[in-house]
């Protein structure tokens, strides 16, 4: 039997559970609002667009923010989560309302990529301002005393499955979404018909991200690797640092001639596995192949 002294209550309203990554996305935007990147995205980002009605740049940025946080597997399944609490979401980031996820896939098909690269700039500003100022700024120390700043510029791909198309008479002319970002490319292991390449680059000490950039199938990876470079010198020149003391690792991907010339000719060390004998006979490869090692070590 039930004690006297317990009610229970019972109601038909939900009651959903708060996400349990909620509590990241506020510190997050604690750290966008209190270090003014909110602020300069408002103040100095601007993309003006009819049919938003009254939303602006920073709320589409600060939904994606908390998508990029959540790691949900989908934008729909982020919005079914956030849903209950869009208010207070929307809150965390200073704003009253939460975009439909239809006049956010609007805003992102017509983003420009002006304003890309606004934000581009603007986040990696705010990356090396935080920064902190102290030298040098971790790193690794090789037996003869040399500091090297290791940065991984990584080249990833994700596949994407396409059903067949309807086509019939009665129903228009069938086309992809998919067309607009992704493109028949090498897939090796992956599932799928297209794919999409993004190139990341990522400080290895303080985990740092320098930049990402994206494209349509194998995408452009020499462009992609030479904003790469541009993105590290900028973060090294704010560092005091001289560029013969970075460290860039590269996968397979980049391991070429046509690639890997003009990126050792810029001073800068390099790691990379490479299939192409032909860098054997740089004069610089040659030369330093001339000279005896630096140490020997004999196993047990």
């Amino acid at each position: 039997m039930t004690h006297p002294s317990v009610h229970l209550q019972m109601a038909s309203e939900d009651l959903p559970s708060l996400p349990n990554w909620f509590g990241e996305v506020a510190i997050v935007a604690q750290v966008f609002s209190t270090s003014g990147v909110l602020k300069n995205i408002e103040e100095q980002v601007r993309f003006a667009r009819a049919r938003f009605g009254t939303y602006e740049l920073v709320d589409f940025v600060a939904v994606l923010i908390g998508y990029a946080v959540s790691a949900e597997p989908s934008l729909l399944a982020f919005y079914e989560r956030l849903q209950p609490f869009a208010s207070a979401f929307m809150a965390l980031f200073g704003r009253k309302s939460l975009p439909h996820r239809a006049t956010l896939s609007r805003y992102l098909a017509a983003l420009d990529q002006p304003t890309i690269e606004a934000l581009r700039a603007l986040f990696l500003d705010a990356v090396i301002l935080r920064t902190a100022q102290t030298f040098p700024p971790g790193g690794l120390w090789d037996r003869q005393g040399q500091h090297w700043l290791v940065v991984d510029v990584d080249g990833t791909k994700q596949a994407a499955r396409q059903r067949a198309l309807p086509k019939l008479p009665d129903l228009p002319a069938a086309h992809r979404r998919f067309d607009q970002v992704c493109a028949p490319a090498y897939l090796g292991r992956k599932r799928g018909e297209v794919a999409r390449t993004r190139t990341t680059v990522l400080q290895a000490h303080s985990h740092h991200w320098l930049g990402s950039f994206g494209g349509a199938g194998n995408g452009d990876y020499c462009a992609q690797l030479a904003r790469a470079c541009e993105a590290i010198i900028s973060y090294a020149g704010w560092l005091c640092l001289p560029l013969a003391s970075l460290l860039i690792r590269l996968d397979g991907l980049y391991g070429t001639t046509a690639v890997l010339t003009p990126l050792l000719s810029s001073g800068m060390g390099v790691i990379v596995r490479s299939k192409e004998y032909g860098l054997l006979d740089l004069p610089t490869v040659a030369a330093r192949l001339t000279l005896p090692p630096d140490a020997q070590t004999t196993h047990p």
